[in-house]
């Protein structure tokens, strides 16, 4: 049988975090192919890896993952899409229950850019 083991990664670099109000959330998201921001603990947000180079895929490998940027909204409750002013929807994919992601809602919301 097949052996399987959870590895998270033990190191994610940020290299740069975006607070924006909701409707620029929602227009910067709905110009992209995956229209889908995710929700965890009262944050709207969408993260981008950076591009994948050889010297990337060998940092994986050691459990470290790179991220290029963080957009982020503040969005207390939870709804299955959210709708700019001028009407622009996008889905929300609720993603409270990955410790990754919650992680990194704690972790995003001790640095001084949550307060700014």
């Amino acid at each position: 049988m097949t052996e399987f083991t959870h590895n998270p990664y033990e190191k994610i670099y940020v290299r740069d975090m975006i607070k924006l109000d909701l409707d620029d959330l929602i227009g910067m998201m709905s110009s992209l192919e995956s229209a889908n921001a995710y929700w965890v603990e009262g944050v709207l947000f969408a993260s981008f890896a950076m591009t994948e180079s050889e010297e990337l895929a060998k940092k994986e490998m050691q459990n470290e993952m790179y991220l290029d940027k963080i957009i982020f909204a503040k969005y207390e409750n939870y709804s299955k899409t959210v709708k700019s002013s001028t009407n622009l929807e996008i889905g929300v994919l609720n993603m409270s229950k990955s410790k990754l992601y919650q992680d990194l809602i704690s972790w995003l919301k001790s640095q001084p850019i949550w307060n700014e």
